[in-house]
């Protein structure tokens, strides 16, 4: 399986994990960090598999759709499940939407 940021550079989005760094800011562009790591499944006091939930946000000037359904097929193709595009945000000051996703890693 790819890394996250593989993943979404393969959708043709910089990204970058907690804070996009870059002195000039793409137009489009992604952060995401993890949220949570644990077992997905406990039986007779044992783990079983691996489960990380992340929060990728989508940083978007101007119409985010486009970009946000390419985001999200890239992410499901590779692996990963989508659990939620949640409340979109506009920042006046910088101009972007913010379009936060959650999705889920399971690993056996």
């Amino acid at each position: 399986m790819c890394s996250i940021k593989e993943v979404i550079e393969s959708a043709g989005l910089p990204a970058e994990r907690g804070v996009y760094t870059g002195k000039k800011k793409p137009a489009v562009y992604c952060t995401f960090l993890r949220l949570n790591k644990g077992a997905a499944l406990r039986a007779d006091d044992k783990n079983s598999g691996d489960r990380e939930l992340y929060r990728v946000t989508l940083f978007c000037k101007g119409n985010f759709e486009k970009s946000l359904k390419l985001l999200t097929e890239k992410m499901e193709a590779a692996g990963f499940y989508i659990n939620g595009v949640d409340t979109e945000h506009y920042e006046t000051e910088t101009g972007y939407w913010l379009i936060p996703v959650t999705i889920e890693i399971l690993k056996e």
